[in-house]
């Protein structure tokens, strides 16, 4: 039985698609709810059990406006005739019950509404108030707003009162139009709005996590991979890396060629993008990031660090949906220089897990390769080693001013020209720094003077850079297999 069979229906209108329903809640008698329906909506379970989160906030109302974020994958699979269904049983009990007990000389205003393309949808609307009173621009009026929201687009207060007004003037503009019996106000000024539910249906976050369960004794110990998507693409790298990226590592992936790399070592000092350029390397697989840090398998119990460590690398063995990140693997010591059998063992059963061939691929990331155990970083486990320097001219060029649109900044040629002259040696994350920490003096502003006081912030020591820039080119020499290098020469850096 559904929810208008529950009540006494004194009035009900079709107009083509339209629908007009005056009710009477079965144990608010008191009231009187006129519902608008565009299009007739369906029952669905998850559109009671959406209401029935928001009647939580009418039974005890504890502040004025209230800010309801639910989130699932299910949404985009449900259509919005279905969620609709979610204002019967708020208008119908939960506002009649809120009026009734709280504020009984106030009216009521529920609706769902649309939001997933690019303007608002209203699917159902409803007016509750008190039998025999007229609907008033001065009365005082609870409003309860379901909004399917999957791109985010509420992001202000000022929102919810555009919502309002725009219910409000559909309810009254289509009252106005096809009921004429209805005590309407001949005004479509909107009425104070005194008491809000926005409850907000938005999908579930990127950031997950992969859950993996290991039996331990009579008990079972979930461990939490976390899994994101990508935040970065192939053009935030340099123009030097990428074609050699694209030919040795991407291109074979996405074509699931038998000779594509299964593993990609990333080299390179503190903040020159080795994240980025892993993160870019899975957007163009079109792939998420499942990250294995030691902080969730090691363990201070004999012998569980091995266990967890087994169960994690055998769970992201069957994914081949995801690129497994190491970040930072300075921890992966070579063996000749442990101390503790865990560690060894820890390296052991990587080496095993490397040499699986229908694994997803793997991606490390690190400031030190000369500590690394050799053996991990061998063709058939990883495959394939990239370099990366301190950025020339060039890529500061670029970085500079993706920055600037990152944080909605403006820079001119000249500015440019200034910020790529001034950061000789600077990593990516620097240049990164600085035009925050630029934009911060001039207040939103980037000047030639607030450049320059941001630059007297930095402590750069060039020389020192230039050391670290030839190691890397001695590593680029010296290192035994496949090599893919962006070293720029100091004159390409100054």
């Amino acid at each position: 039985m559904s929810a208008v069979d529950r009540c006494v229906t004194i009035v009900s209108h079709t107009f083509g698609h339209l629908r007009i329903y005056s009710l009477t809640p079965p144990k608010y008698q008191r009231y009187r709810v006129i519902l608008i329906e565009p299009y007739e909506s369906i029952p669905h379970y998850l559109s009671l059990k959406i209401a029935f989160r928001a009647f939580k906030y009418l039974y005890k109302p504890l502040e004025a406006n209230i800010e309801l974020r639910i989130r699932s994958s299910r949404f985009k699979n449900i259509a919005p005739l279905k969620l609709a269904y979610s204002v019967y049983p708020l208008s119908l009990f939960a506002l009649p019950f809120f009026l009734a007990n709280y504020e009984p000389n106030w009216q009521g205003l529920v609706a769902y509404i649309d939001y997933s393309g690019d303007e608002a949808s209203i699917y159902s609307s409803a007016i509750v108030v008190r039998r025999g009173s007229r609907l008033g621009t001065q009365k005082p009026t609870a409003f309860v707003v379901i909004v399917n929201d999957p791109w985010n687009k509420l992001t202000d207060k000022r929102d919810v009162d555009t919502l309002f007004k725009l219910v409000w003037r559909f309810t009254i503009t289509t009252l106005k139009s096809y009921l004429k019996n209805v005590m309407i106000p001949d005004s479509l000024q909107t009425p104070r709005r005194k008491f809000t539910v926005l409850v907000r249906l938005l999908p579930k976050r990127e950031t997950e996590y992969l859950e993996i369960r290991v039996p331990e004794a009579h008990d079972v110990i979930t461990l939490k991979i976390p899994v994101k998507s990508p935040e970065w693409s192939v053009d935030d790298i340099p123009s030097k890396l990428r074609e050699d990226l694209l030919t040795i590592v991407i291109r074979p992936l996405i074509q699931k060629a038998n000779y594509a790399p299964r593993g990609v070592l990333i080299v390179g000092p503190p903040g020159v993008g080795k994240t980025v350029t892993a993160e870019a390397i899975a957007s163009a697989l079109n792939l998420r990031i499942a990250e294995i840090r030691p902080s969730l398998y090691r363990s201070m119990w004999y012998g569980m660090t091995e266990k967890f460590l087994e169960y994690t690398l055998k769970t992201l063995k069957r994914r081949h949906d995801i690129v497994v990140l190491l970040d930072d693997v300075d921890f992966l010591l070579g063996r000749h220089v442990s101390v503790h059998e865990t560690h060894i063992s820890e390296i052991t059963i990587l080496l095993r897990y490397l040499q699986e061939p229908q694994r997803p691929l793997v991606i490390m990331t690190t400031n030190a390769p000369e500590l690394l155990d050799a053996a991990i970083i061998r063709p058939g486990r990883i495959d394939v080693t990239v370099v990366m320097g301190y950025p020339d001219k060039e890529m500061r060029r670029v970085i500079a001013l993706k920055c600037a649109k990152r944080y909605g900044i403006e820079i001119d040629d000249s500015l440019l020209d200034t910020i790529v002259k001034i950061t000789r040696w600077f990593t990516n994350a620097e240049i990164d720094a600085l035009i925050r920490l630029a934009a911060s003096k001039g207040e939103g502003k980037i000047t030639e003077e607030s450049l320059a006081w941001a630059r007297q912030k930095f402590n750069v020591n060039e020389r020192w850079r230039k050391s670290i820039q030839d190691q890397l080119r001695w590593f680029g020499e010296n290192f035994q297999g496949i090599l893919i290098k962006y070293v720029p020469k100091d004159t390409e850096v100054e």
